[in-house]
């Protein structure tokens, strides 16, 4: 994670001396300039949409986050599952590493604060205590507060138009019926209420391993810490504060996902295996079938709030590459009481093997196929998804993607397997009409776009429609 400048020391005490009567800080002190109000500082992919304005607090580690007031803008390397409730209390995000994909972007997506990420220098040139505001969309940050929400990072927050119930939100009679259903992505259920709140026809994806992650320790260490009820119960309160909000629309629970790099960062971390490129490691359900115990403690929640009248949520395994590894969770559901002829369950399809392989997966009884385009882009294009320095080679569009997508679409239904696309391209407007036109079953979309995609959605079959007419 990348260090602030010298100016700006862990506890803040020396950049307060050093104060300049003009309000710079730091570098900017010394010498003797300040950035002249709407100066662009710092630019990077904007990662979740609006403008909001705050003062710089530059978090160099988790332990600092204490000091991020309300309506502060957090400037780190990058952000972690420790800080989200740090996250929750900024305005903005803006970091110096990662992608679109990234733990940043996706976190501040669901918690409606606009963020930039992968800047490259922000740490350095963003003084610390100094007044900035950030555009989510153009990826820009400028010198200066504008705009109505400086230091409270709420009034000027641009989201989806109908997360709080208006206009084609949950309690609109103007939001469009589709046939292709509208999903959205949870990642903290504590971002629940809001996602159930635009009117999604459920959870296409919710990720285990932020869940996990949150606990601060590896899964393996905290059951050795806590007890194997207690990391039962853990996972399974959070994933029912996500079903209660949606019930009884459904809700895609994914067993754990969590590279190796990210787990190294927690108590226990020294445990895992060092890989050189952890995307392509020791993650997915490669790691459930090797340590089936920790992965059956998962299972056992999600049979815990099927017990509890939960039959709303799913279960999905990520990153197969054949019906090897599919067959392999289906005896894993099974061993804890999970009948896979009762309870709806699917697979993730995001590596070129398991796209290759999607029809022997179709048949080994799954009800649901998962396109997940972030793995597929990264494995087909050879793109690293987490690295900023080449994010403008991560193409969901390419049309090697979307023939992918488009034969992965035409076997399940062939098979009467559901489809759906998780991650971040289906928020995309060009990206739902293709699916659209492919006959996916769902798109699932961030949180704020859930709106927009609704509507292109809702075009795109009546443009079907009419063009069948006439035809």
């Amino acid at each position: 994670m990348s260090k602030p400048d010298d100016t700006t020391t862990e506890t803040g005490e020396e950049s307060d001396d050093r104060e300049a009567t003009d309000g710079t800080t730091g570098s900017e002190a010394e010498e003797g300039s300040t950035p002249a109000d709407g100066e662009t500082l710092a630019s990077g992919h904007g990662a979740s949409p609006g403008i909001a304005s705050g003062t710089v607090r530059i978090v160099a580690d988790t332990a600092e986050t204490d000091g991020v007031d309300e309506g502060d803008v957090i400037v780190t390397g990058m952000t972690t599952p420790e800080m989200v409730p740090a996250m929750k209390r900024a305005a903005g995000i803006v970091t110096d590493e990662g992608g679109i994909t990234s733990h940043a972007a996706i976190v501040s997506r669901e918690l409606g604060v606009p963020a930039v990420v992968g800047t490259g220098d922000a740490t350095d040139v963003l003084a610390d205590g100094r007044a900035i505001t950030l555009d989510g969309q153009r990826g820009t940050v400028r010198a200066g507060a504008s705009g109505s929400n400086a230091g409270t990072g709420s009034e000027d927050v641009q989201t989806g138009a109908g997360v709080d119930g208006g206009e084609n939100g949950s309690g609109s009679t103007l939001a469009p019926l589709t046939a292709t259903q509208v999903k959205v992505n949870v990642s903290i259920p504590d971002a629940a209420e809001r996602a159930a709140a635009t009117g999604a026809d459920g959870v296409a994806l919710l990720r285990l391993e932020h869940i996990l992650l949150a606990t601060n320790k590896t899964p393996k260490r905290y059951v050795e810490d806590h007890g194997e009820e207690a990391f039962v119960e853990e996972i399974a309160a959070e994933i029912e504060t996500v079903a209660e909000a949606f019930h009884p629309r459904p809700v895609r629970a994914r067993t754990l996902d969590a590279p190796t790099d990210e787990l190294a960062e927690l108590i226990g971390g020294e445990e895992e295996p060092h890989e050189h490129n952890p995307m392509l490691g020791y993650r997915g359900i490669r790691r459930s079938l090797k340590e089936p115990e920790l992965c059956k403690l998962e299972l056992r929640a999600f049979k815990r709030l099927h017990d509890t009248g939960y039959d709303n949520v799913e279960v999905m395994f990520p990153l197969p590459n054949d019906p090897t590894d599919v067959l392999g969770a289906r005896d894993l559901m099974a061993d804890v009481g999970i009948d896979p002829e009762k309870r709806r369950w699917g697979a993730m399809i995001e590596t070129p093997a398991s796209i290759r392989n999607v029809k022997e997966i179709a048949e080994c009884g799954i009800d649901f196929a998962a396109l997940g385009t972030n793995d597929i882009v990264q494995f087909m294009l050879a793109v690293d998804r987490n690295n900023g320095a080449i994010a403008d080679r991560f193409d969901e569009m390419h049309p090697t993607v979307l023939e992918a997508m488009g034969e992965v679409i035409e076997t399940c239904r062939t098979h009467g397997v559901d489809t759906t696309i998780t991650g971040q391209a289906g928020s995309k407007p060009e990206m739902a009409r293709f699916l659209v036109e492919k006959g996916i079953t769902s798109i699932s979309a961030n949180i704020d776009a859930v709106p927009e995609v609704r509507q292109v959605v809702g075009r795109a079959e009546r443009r079907l429609t009419l063009e069948a007419a006439r035809s």
